[in-house]
């Protein structure tokens, strides 16, 4: 069996809860971050280990074997008990860090995957996706994000006891998503701190209804559900609250354009969809930005059904 040398992994940014759907949904959209990894003989002594990396973080992220993309790669060859390869990583970043866009489950899901393929090929084993994705959650504690990076498309993900269900949701493929990134940071740890641990029937009803309704617009959105369907009363403001800019922006994107609009993951990148004129659309979100001295970048995207893949 010839050995395996090199594999480059494309994976995907992901928008998680999706208004109603906290801990719940996750989308993958299309924007990718890029991962090559280099395999060499262990008997290689001129070889060290090595982490590149452009792109967001590049200065920031760890490169060395704490890195959540090493750290992912390792954990399939020590469940298996097989040495883990000497390798070289090279990781180019075109997913913002720590803002709503699921940037460490890009890194983690292109790691398990890049191990995944290369201990197939080697040695034979594999694991499925959805083994992957219980393995992922050793390093992510929740697995909206994750199953959107692995599978692709919109996922509605439920653990049930030790079992985890993955089931999809369709969307109108003419869906376009005009994408709001400020340039504030947000670390999901510290916001989720903040959330409440309980909350009344009433808005538990409201959520839960609008969940629901989410579920089932995303197929044929129009202006009659999408907007109410969009509607947060648990963790969207909480987490905004130190933001009152981007609270109204989020407000005013279904007046300028958007059928709907929600807090990506836990912000405090925002998303506005529309069906129609993409481009008019964008162009009156960014003007809404500058007239209200919000500083971000804007991007016009769509969701994706490819998850994290292999290109060799």
């Amino acid at each position: 069996m010839p050995t395996l040398n090199y594999i480059k992994i494309y994976s995907p940014a992901t928008i998680a809860n999706m208004g109603p759907g906290f801990d719940c949904i996750g989308g993958a959209i299309d924007l990718w971050n890029e991962f090559e990894f280099i395999f060499h003989p262990k008997n290689n002594k001129t070889i060290e280990f090595k982490i590149e990396i452009k792109g967001e973080g590049e200065n920031i992220l760890s490169v060395n074997k704490s890195n959540l993309v090493y750290k992912a790669f390792s954990i399939p060859f020590k469940l298996l008990k097989i040495n883990i390869p000497k390798i070289n990583i090279k990781i180019t970043n075109n997913i913002n860090l720590e803002s709503g866009l699921g940037s460490s489950s890009s890194a983690i899901s292109a790691g398990l995957l890049a191990a995944n393929y290369y201990i197939n090929k080697n040695h034979g084993q594999s694991f499925s996706k959805i083994k992957l994705l219980t393995i992922a959650k050793e390093l992510e504690d929740h697995y909206d994000n994750l199953a959107a990076c692995i599978n692709g498309g919109i996922k509605l993900c439920i653990q049930n006891k030790s079992e985890v269900i993955i089931s999809n949701i369709e969307y109108d493929p003419n869906i376009k998503l005009i994408i709001i990134i400020p340039n504030n940071k947000t670390n999901t740890n510290e916001s989720r701190i903040n959330l409440p641990k309980t909350i009344s029937v009433q808005k538990f009803i409201h959520n839960m209804s609008r969940l629901s309704l989410l579920t089932n617009s995303l197929k044929s959105p129009n202006t009659d559900t999408i907007k109410i369907a969009f509607d947060d009363v648990f963790h969207q403001n909480i987490r905004l609250k130190n933001y009152p800019k981007l609270i109204k922006l989020l407000n005013k994107i279904p007046e300028i354009g958007g059928l709907g609009s929600f807090l990506c993951g836990s912000g405090p990148t925002i998303a506005g969809i529309t069906t129609k004129n993409p481009m008019s659309f964008f162009y009156e979100v960014a003007d809404y930005c500058d007239k209200q001295n919000i500083e971000a970048k804007l991007l016009i995207t769509s969701f994706t059904n490819k998850g994290a893949y292999i290109k060799n």
